[in-house]
This record gives C-alpha cells, sequence and structure tokens, in this order.
C-alpha cells in the first residue's frame, strides 16, 4: 500500500476547506499570484467554458499574492496525490504528468465505480456528475467537499450530497480498504455476542443454536485470558463471537 489512502484523501480536501480558495480551472491548489495567474492565462486564454472570462481573470488579480489557493475540482484531488505526504498539502510539488488526467479520463480509468443511489458508506470515493462533468470528495455521512464556480460557490465548498452527482467511483491513484471477505455459518450452539474479542468485553446479545449469520474471514483473534478465538461477524459494528459455537 502505497502513501496515499481514502482516509488522507478526506483529511486533504478538509484541510483545504479551511483555505482562502478560489476555484481556477487547471489550478492544483497553489497559492494565486501573478505568475500563476499568467501562467494559466497562457494555457487557457479567454473561454467561457473554463470559466475564464476577461472579468474572471481580472478578478482573480485582486487576489494575487493574498494568500489565497487556486484549484478546480479535479485538482482538488491530484493535489492530494502530487502532495508528497500522506494527509495532503499544498503546492502539488510531487507533479507527475503521467497521473494528470482530467475528471472525466479519471471516472473512465477507475475500475470500482458505481451509480450514486448505491454509493457506499466508504470516505475518500469520488462523486461524479455526467453532465456538466465535475467531481468532488465523499466525506462520509452523506457530505461531500468539492471546489466549484456558479451557485455553488466560488472555490473549495462543503455541501450535503444532491442531486448533481450521478456517479461514484475510486480514485485509481489512491488505496481504499481491503473489502471483507464475508463467510456464511450456522451456529451449533449459543453464542454472546460480545463488542470486542475478549469475555470481559460488554455483552451485546445472543445467537441461538442453528442461526445463520455471516463472518468476517481472517477476523480470527484469541482473548489473552481464556484462550478463546473470536471471529468478528460481517457488518459495520464491532460484534464479536466466540469461533467454537460455528458448525
Amino acid at each position: 500500500m502505497g502513501i496515499y489512502t481514502a482516509q488522507g484523501l478526506v483529511q486533504h480536501a478538509e484541510n483545504a476547506l479551511q483555505l482562502k480558495t478560489k476555484y481556477m480551472y487547471g489550478g492544483i491548489l497553489r497559492e494565486i499570484t501573478e505568475a500563476y495567474i499568467k501562467q494559466l492565462m497562457r494555457i487557457y486564454g479567454i473561454n467561457s467554458g473554463t470559466g475564464y472570462t476577461v472579468k474572471r481573470w481580472q478578478e482573480l488579480m485582486q487576489f494575487a499574492g493574498k494568500g489565497y489557493y487556486g484549484v478546480d475540482c479535479i485538482g482538488l484531488v491530484k493535489s492530494y496525490y502530487w502532495s508528497g505526504k500522506p494527509n495532503g498539502g499544498t503546492g502539488s510539488p510531487c507533479y507527475n504528468s503521467a497521473t494528470d488526467i482530467n475528471a472525466k479520463a479519471m471516472f473512465y480509468k477507475a475500475t470500482v465505480k458505481g451509480k450514486i443511489k448505491d454509493i457506499p458508506e466508504v470516505p475518500g470515493l469520488i462523486v461524479y456528475s455526467a453532465a456538466p462533468v465535475h467531481v468532488g470528495v465523499y466525506i462520509g455521512n452523506g457530505q461531500t467537499i468539492e471546489s466549484t464556480l456558479g451557485s455553488r460557490g466560488d472555490g473549495v465548498v462543503k455541501r450535503q450530497l444532491d442531486g448533481l452527482w450521478t456517479d461514484w467511483f475510486e480514485c485509481p491513484f489512491i488505496d481504499y480498504p481491503a473489502k471483507e471477505k464475508l463467510k456464511p455459518v450456522t451456529l451449533a450452539y449459543k453464542a454472546a455476542i460480545r463488542s470486542a474479542p475478549c469475555q470481559r468485553s460488554q455483552k451485546l446479545g445472543e445467537l441461538q443454536a442453528g442461526t445463520k449469520c455471516v463472518i468476517v474471514e481472517g477476523s480470527d483473534t484469541i482473548d489473552a485470558l481464556t484462550r478463546y478465538v473470536y471471529v468478528r461477524l460481517g457488518g459495520e459494528k464491532s460484534q464479536w463471537i466466540v469461533k467454537s459455537a460455528i458448525q
């Protein structure tokens, strides 16, 4: 696993939210200076499709040298894996042309994706709009952080997950939590459900003999006190039963 992770992307996006930012098409979270504005102006010129009108360039010049950072939607993501740090940062010091792709290309490059109605609760996923093409970072609990321009704001903003988004995907350049491998089992004996793999932990409930459930393969953990082996039940909560109760 590399240094760039889904949780690190969330931290990067939340840190960017605390900065003074302005939306700049092609921006990769670098400080807005006169030189940076002129650099992007040479590349993009006057193009309403990018948001760069004469008026917009003039507006941006007013923020030069005042501690503002320029970033677009996909630049918020790319500036994370070009930061050189697990929790991200500004300036994109580790820029790499091999991973410099636009939002649409990143969506099509992703191998793990789905429709927004089926988005799993995995902070660090990328949310995607097909038309207009736009991306944001899903930070969990139905919230996103994005860099935008227009009615949604100007720069990095936090919003509730809404109807703009059509899809979600895993950024192909960062690591995501490994998916648990579940195994269906039937209990041969009654088993207490514990909050941790330890007999002294809180008892959450009880499963009767004959109960069908799923366990997480590879979760075997020995209770140092009793030497019983516990396995974790499938699901988001920490729930454990003794392995000996399984047929």
